[in-house]
């Protein structure tokens, strides 16, 4: 199995803290091909490319509706034969498709709530909460994120040593639908990205991948090699990684955080409500790990769902691969004297977890981590998780791994 070595720093508006090196493998033996965590710097931030918005894991219909038809609510169909009675019940002698029912003035079948049409049928619909997802909308949005777009070159080096070269539409659109992934899975809306923020973004990766790791990434000085306005004011505004293999594998490096262990704030400006218009670059070369990229994640403005709290990996079924990254809950949570108490429902065995309070600033919501003592989570299991303290508010869910092919 290949092994990379690849580091990754953040910043919040305020500055950022130290960097350290890691080792991680480069694939997952679990699903899709995952960046593996890697060593963190002490920082949060976080962040992402842009693209439009991926259908990460939508709802289950097949196709677009066929509204055009007489007799037809986008695309659901009566019965054939059936008749309309004209008298008090309009729906009396209608008989609609399947998970769809008549409705009046004027009558017509729609599908049930929870239900979308497709060319004359209705088919379960994402339900928006990650409790209520079936496995297989879970497995097809885990496949629609890490599926890849790219058909040619993710990156196009420029003609000198300092072009920042050219991030492919595509592998942006890798990049988004990976973060969109994640945050359609911990029940919030998709992101978009900004052209402006995309070039700043990858004229820091420029500036990145040609100077030292570490925390003076963020303010590269006017002497620094392949130095640029624009790169440095990305760099101040960016979370930077180095050594990913492309763009999206870059985003599972922020999600996993690994040797971030006191903020977990790249995850959790990813996986921030209200962010929106984010940027992302990447830049394969250099002397610093062969690539470095760089995130913008301070837009806002995102209308999705803004769950008071939420957990990551959610309530409801997660891919396996993702279930056994470090578990962290987000919001309004206890937390002073916090415990957490994971029972495996299968046999009810107790498993131990220590609750780390992360620091605050990344993402404006709280967070904490549930470390495992020892254990790891299996494809099959289902998890009850009960988060508690002195003070409150006590947080209960389940969780489900799956092994999504």
């Amino acid at each position: 199995m290949t092994r990379v070595t690849f580091v990754v720093l953040a910043v919040v508006a305020t500055g950022c803290l130290g960097l350290a090196d890691g080792v991680i493998d480069d694939r997952s033996d679990a699903g899709p091909a995952l960046s593996g965590g890697g060593s963190a710097s002490g920082t949060g931030g976080g962040g992402a490319s842009g693209g439009a918005a991926p259908s990460a894991g939508g709802s289950a219909a097949r196709g677009a509706p066929d509204a055009g038809r007489p007799g037809t609510d986008a695309g659901v169909t009566f019965d054939a034969g059936a008749a309309v009675d004209a008298g008090a019940d309009p729906c009396a002698t209608v008989r609609c498709s399947a998970n769809a029912s008549c409705r009046t003035t004027p009558t017509r079948c729609e599908c049930n709530p929870g239900f979308v049409a497709d060319g004359g049928s209705c088919f379960a619909g994402d339900p928006g909460v990650p409790a209520l997802r079936s496995e297989a909308q879970v497995c097809a949005g885990y496949a629609e994120g890490y599926r890849s777009r790219v058909t040619g070159a993710d990156f196009i080096a420029g003609p000198s040593m300092c072009d920042v070269g050219t991030l492919t539409r595509a592998a942006i659109d890798d990049a988004l639908a990976r973060l969109n992934f994640h945050r359609w899975l911990a029940g919030l809306g998709p992101v978009n990205d900004s052209a402006a923020q995309n070039a700043n973004a990858q004229a820091c990766s420029v500036i990145s991948a040609w100077n030292p790791a570490g925390v003076a990434a963020h303010s590269p000085q006017p002497s620094a090699t392949c130095y640029s306005a624009q790169g440095a004011a990305g760099a101040g505004s960016s979370n930077i990684a180095w050594g990913s293999a492309d763009a999206a594998d870059a985003v599972d490096q922020w999600m996993i955080d690994r040797g971030n262990d006191t903020t977990f704030g790249h995850r959790r400006w990813f996986l921030y409500p209200s962010l929106d218009d984010v940027g992302l670059g990447f830049f394969r070369g250099g002397n610093n790990y062969g690539s470095a990229s760089c995130a913008a994640v301070f837009g806002a403005g995102n209308m999705g769902p803004n769950p008071p709290w939420f957990p990551f990996p959610p309530a409801g079924y997660s891919p396996i691969s993702i279930a056994r990254w470090t578990w962290s809950v987000h919001g309004a949570i206890p937390q002073s004297g916090a415990t957490a108490v994971v029972t495996r429902l299968s046999d009810n065995a107790t498993l131990p977890v220590r609750v780390d309070v992360m620091q605050g600033g990344y993402g404006r919501l709280a967070a904490v981590t549930l470390v495992r003592m020892g254990w790891e989570p299996a494809a099959g299991q289902r998890y009850r998780v009960v988060l508690d303290g002195p003070a409150g508010p006590r947080r209960e869910w389940e969780t489900a791994p799956i092994a999504c092919p």
